[in-house]
Parts: structure tokens; sequence; C-alpha cells
């Protein structure tokens, strides 16, 4: 048995369908057909290359034609309606091919240029011409046809949630569909002829008649959203489209309206949900942001401007790794791996880069966004910056070391001082009457006895709290005991310090201890100066509401990773060093309101601020 695949023909209307012709007397062949079919009372037509070559008598008169030459040699689309052009080239293909098509009824054009239904009836008769022939018959049940089709409208329409409606140029009703009867006053019947407008909200009735005309003059479809007032007062959103039809040579004009009221309250609700959490977003002092899967930012809240110093803009379509420290990189990327494996919010502190260079930490807690079907599609990270809190999670930690140390000095540092003044004492006795190399003893003897001394009282000031009287102190004078009391030192490594305070500046503080933090801050600086030409350099800056004292030296400078842990107790780089220096000097500082700022580059030197408030408002607040 033959197996017979049958499968959609493709063809091409514009073009003739290819045949197999043998070589004959084409015309005398065509004259035999025309003497058979002229016989005929069925009216016959025959077509080749998509033109006719022959309509009968009886196809003539029911197309409206009197000669054969009106017609002969036509494109039969001229006759045929276009709408019907794709399935009349396919059957015209099958009865080539021996396929009988069966009955069709299809809409043809008159001479007049009105329509007429006929049915078609192809004969399968694969002629050596490359013809087709058809049998084509007046359709007696058009009106019937039509009816059944204006009878299915008829129930679509009036079974419609939505309002269809036919419509005048005049934007008139000439059809309403009964889902009107909701805003009908006097019937859907009493409708016809009224004006679609008239239950219009009166704020948009102006625009949905500029919407109408636009349809009438261009005839290209339209839609309008509007409110239409309901039989109990209420008023609900529709959205209505709309679109053109030519009926003969008059245009009318459907328009199907949906009530869209849900979708609007929704939208509302959306909208004030939206204002609120964009109003909390755009305020918030956290940096916010949205990322594509490839973790490219497509939004950033405006925080990024304020704690960065990036604009939004500018932040947008970067990736999120732009900004952040190189070291952290790879931590990130494996809270966006698994943000994207496991759909749960990741917390994670790293460290971003300020437009300045400088290095900020941040706590980032980062949530997937789950779309409709299930899959992560976007990601959000809100990230908080804890640089502050991390040195006053350290302060509090080197204020708990202090009140360790307190305690210890507590219980010796008395114990030690007694002792080291009977020391002291005894050997200033011995002393006397002692040739010169003895005394250069005795003085290299009691140095460290000093310094051991110094140790002691760093202790007992760790440890002791005690309240600060200030007084009004000339800064100036207070830098230059300090210098004084280093000089010694910073000639014996060749050190130049240059003092630019050349001004009295007066402020209220303790000035022994702010003396205190000057002298260690030198020594460090002249510690830390391990080549010839060193040079430290001391400026005061004043504001209206702090005192900067700066003191920059040239020295070997300190790695970035150390400078966080100054101030620690025991802490420090110095061979010989206790660690209590600075440790003491951020105390002081801190109990005057102020605090200490460290900058630093290695093999460029170091600049230490220290800033104070200012507690004297002077007139003359001016860079010294």
């Amino acid at each position: 048995m033959t197996r017979v695949n049958h499968y959609p023909i493709e063809h091409d209307a514009e073009r003739p369908p290819q045949t197999m012709s043998k070589p004959m007397d084409e015309r005398k062949a065509l004259g035999d057909i025309i003497d058979y079919y002229n016989r005929s009372s069925s009216a016959v037509v025959i077509q080749k290359d998509w033109k006719w070559v022959y309509l009968n008598g009886a196809a003539l008169k029911l197309l409206g034609y009197y000669t054969l030459s009106e017609i002969e040699g036509k494109s039969i689309w001229e006759t045929i309606d276009e709408s019907q052009r794709t399935a009349v080239a396919s059957r015209i293909h099958s009865l080539q091919n021996g396929i009988n098509t069966g009955p069709s009824t299809q809409k043809w054009i008159k001479q007049d240029g009105s329509y007429v239904y006929v049915e078609v009836m192809g004969v399968p008769i694969a002629n050596e011409l490359g013809q087709t022939v058809a049998l084509i018959e007046e359709k007696g049940c058009e009106e019937k046809l039509v009816e059944e089709t204006l009878y299915h409208y008829k129930l679509i329409t009036e079974n419609m949630s939505e309002i269809v409606s036919l419509l005048d140029h005049e934007g008139s009703f000439l059809y309403v569909s009964p889902s009107y009867r909701d805003y009908s006053r006097d019937g859907i019947e009493n409708e016809i002829g009224a004006s679609s407008f008239k239950y219009v909200h009166p704020d948009d009735v102006a625009r949905v008649k500029e919407v109408f005309a636009h349809l009438v003059k261009y005839k290209k479809p339209v839609s309008v959203k509007y409110r239409l007032l309901r039989i109990d007062g209420q008023y609900r959103w529709f959205d209505s489209r709309a679109i053109s039809v030519q009926n003969e040579e008059r245009y009318h004009y459907i328009v199907v309206s949906r009530d869209i009221t849900k979708q609007k309250l929704a939208e509302k609700k959306l909208s004030v949900s939206e204002q609120k959490h964009r109003m909390i977003v755009e305020h918030s002092s956290d940096l916010i942001c949205l990322l594509d899967l490839n973790g490219v930012i497509v939004y950033a809240s405006p925080s990024y401007h304020s704690l960065l110093d990036y604009r939004p803009e500018d932040v947008v379509g970067k990736d999120i790794l732009a900004h952040v420290h190189p070291d952290d990189c790879d931590l990130c990327m494996d809270v966006l791996t698994k943000l994207r494996n496991f759909r749960e919010p990741v917390t994670v502190t790293y460290r971003k880069l300020h437009a300045s260079g400088e290095v900020l930490t941040f706590e980032g807690k980062g949530m997937p966004v789950i779309g409709e079907c299930g899959e992560v599609n976007r990601f959000v990270v809100i990230s908080r910056d804890i640089t502050e809190k991390i040195k006053i999670d350290q302060y509090k930690k080197n204020i708990e070391k202090l009140s360790v140390v307190g305690e210890l000095a507590a219980g010796f540092a008395h114990e030690i001082r007694t002792p080291l003044t009977s020391i002291k004492g005894f050997l200033s006795l011995l002393s006397k009457d002692k040739d010169d190399k003895e005394k250069e003893f005795h003085r290299i003897i009691n140095d460290e006895l000093k310094k051991l001394e110094e140790v002691v009282n760093g202790f007992i000031s760790l440890g002791k709290p005690e309240a600060i009287n200030t007084f009004e102190v000339n800064l100036k004078m207070v830098m230059e005991n300090a210098i004084s009391d280093v000089q010694l030192a910073a000639n014996k490594r060749n050190i130049t310090v240059t003092n630019h305070v050349n001004k009295p500046i007066f402020t209220q503080c303790r000035s022994d201890q702010i003396k205190q933090v000057f002298i260690n801050v030198l020594q460090n600086a002249i510690d830390a100066i391990e080549h010839d030409n060193g040079e430290i350099l001391i400026s005061i800056t004043v504001t209206s509401e702090n005192i900067s004292i700066t003191i920059e030296d040239n020295g070997k400078g300190i790695d970035h990773e150390r400078i966080e842990y100054i101030g620690t107790p025991f802490y420090t780089n110095k061979e010989k060093g206790v660690g209590l220096g600075m440790t003491v000097s951020n105390k002081i500082i801190s109990e005057h309101n102020g605090h200490i700022e460290i900058e630093s580059e290695m093999d460029k030197g170091t600049c230490v601020t220290i800033l104070l408030p200012n507690m004297i408002d002077r007139e003359d607040v001016t860079r010294w």
C-alpha cells in the first residue's frame, strides 16, 4: 500500500502554477473546449496564468457581461474579491494536481462593481494546456447566510461584558449592546440616535471628543480612558478602543469599551505606595541599588552622592564592583552567587571607595527579586555606612583596655613611684663630688629613671578619670613650649621643625594636657624620619566651629592597614616603645570633645590633624 502524505500547499498567488504540457496546437484544443461548454446551461469559467481565457454565456450573464471580449485576458483578481485570493489560489493548485476541492462559496465582483456570492465547483482535470475549469452558480440563500451571520454577531455582542457600540460620524449611537443598560436612563432601545458622550464625566468630555474627531478624520484606530456616570450616580473608569469601518460609501465607527475601574483603583493604590517607598528611598541615608543578573546597577539612590560623592546617574550602568575595594571584590561576587543560587538574603561587610579615594566600610544586605514565574530577575542591595560605628566600637574596646590598665595602675603605680622618688634623690646625692666620668654615668641613670617615671605617669593618667577644668589658653605658646621640649632630639637627627603659627590663637583647654599631645605627636614625627633633610611642618587653621592643628612630617610613613590600630593601648611600631603615647593623646583630645585624624603614605610621610572645638567666638577667625 502506498501512503499518501498531504501537506499544505505553498504558493504565490501572483505566480502561475507550473504544469506539465506537451507540444500541441493550443488554440485548436481551446476551441474544442469552448464548443463543448457553449452548449452547456451551467455557468463555466476557464483561467490560465491567473487570467480569464473563457467564460460561457451563462457565466457572462451571471457576472453582468455581454461579450467575452469584455473580460477575456483580464486578471481573475478583477473578478474575485481580494479577500478570497489565498483560498482560490490554493484551490487552483489543487485542481491542477487532480485533487477534487469540492464546492466553495466565494465573493465575486460583477462588471458594475456590485458583489455576488457564488458557489464554485472546480473540475479536477489536469489538461495539457495548463488551464483550470470551474462551474459557478449564484447562491440563492444569500439572505439566509447574512441573517445567520448577523444572528451570530448579535449573540456575541449581547452577551459581552464590554459595551459594544456602533456610532455615526457625530458620535451618536446606531447600535449599543445590552451591557449599556447600567448607564442608560431611558432604556437601550431609546439610546439609538442619542449622543454617546452625554454620560461622560465633564472633565473628560473634551478629551474624548478630541480623540473621536481624530478617528473620524484619519480613520485610524484610537483608544481613550475616561469616566462614565452609572445610573446609581457612581463614575466608572472605561478604556474604549475604536475603529472605522466602511459600508459602501459611508463610514461607521465600532467602539468596544471595557470597565477598568478596579485596575484604576489598583494603579492608584500602587502609585500611593510607590510614592511612599520612593520618598523613603530618596531620603534614606543608606545606599540602595537595584542590580540586573550580571551585577550591573540599574537604579542608584540619591544617597550615593551624599555618601560617596558619585551622582546616581553616573553610577547607573556600571558594575556593582566598580567602587568596591579591590580586596573585597571576590567577597561581593560570592554574595551575588549565593543570592542567585539560594534565593535567600545575604549580609556582608565590605569596603567601598569614596570619590576622594577614602575607604569607607559598609554593612550590606542583598536580596533577590523573584519574578512571577519564580525566577530571579534582579538583586536589591541596601548598604549602611558603618565606618564611624567601627571607630566607636574600636574606641570602646580601647576604653575597656584602658579600664584594665587603670585598675592595674591603681594597684602598683604609687608603689613604683615611691621608690623611684627615693632612687632619684639618693642618686642626686651620690653625684656630688664625683669625677666627670662618674657624673656622666649618673646622668644616664637619671635619664632612664625619668623615662620610667613618664611610663608610670602615663599609666596613672590613663587609669584615673578626671573632670576637665579648662581655661583660656594661647595655643601658639603651648606649641612653642612643646617644640622646645623636643628640639634637642630633632637637632640630633638633623630635623628642621618649622612652625607657621605666628599669631596668638586662643581656646578653652588644659594647656598641660594639650602640650603633652603636641609632644607625643612631634616625638612620633621625629622617630619616623630616618633620613637626612628631615622636616616637620606645623600649622593651625581656625574656623567658627573648629581649630585644626596640623603636624606633618616627611618620614617613612605608616602602612594603611596599621593606621586604624593607632591609639590602641600597647600598639606601637617602635622597637623600644610601650604603645601608650597616642593612646594617651586620644584620651586627652576626646575629653576635650575633639578627635585626631591621621593620613599617611608610605615613603612620603604622615600628617596628623588634631581637631578641637572653637570654644571662643572671635571676629578675627582666619587661617594662620
